[in-house]
């Protein structure tokens, strides 16, 4: 019975401090939406990887969309990066580092306008910002 009463203790405290925790938190486990939408007006080359996961180059022509599905790791350490190349230009950029979007992506979709001037981040598909340029 002492066991009984000790492990309800735990769990019950266990379970009041993963209530307590803020939403990117208490759910670690959320899967997440990278949208990269080619805005150019001709096609480009994409490479997008995790330490787990390689999506293999491919080519987007102008519209095309290269979407990423994931979750996060408990260690919130989950990172995407991507190799782009546009002709002559080229940019190396994180799509996705969990420490930087969780709470950015409070939606869970993350956008990305790949543009002949740089490449947009937004996290509803409307307000976009500049977070990189091409090399």
């Amino acid at each position: 019975m002492k066991s009984l009463t000790q492990f309800t203790f735990v769990f019950v405290l266990s379970l009041s401090f993963i209530c307590s925790l803020p939403p990117t938190y208490a759910t670690p486990f959320r899967m997440y939406h990278v949208h990269i939408v080619n805005n150019l007006p001709g096609d480009f080359a994409l490479h997008c990887q995790s330490g787990d996961h390689d999506l293999e180059a491919r080519i987007l022509h102008p519209n095309e969309e290269q979407l990423i599905r994931f979750k996060v790791n408990i260690f919130r350490t989950t990172l995407f990066y991507c190799a782009a190349r546009w002709g002559e230009r080229y940019k190396q950029f994180d799509a996705f580092r969990a420490r930087r979007d969780e709470d950015r992506c409070d939606n869970v979709d993350c956008y990305w306008s790949v543009r002949d001037n740089g490449f947009y981040f937004s996290n509803d598909n409307t307000n976009w910002s500049l977070e990189y340029t091409w090399e």
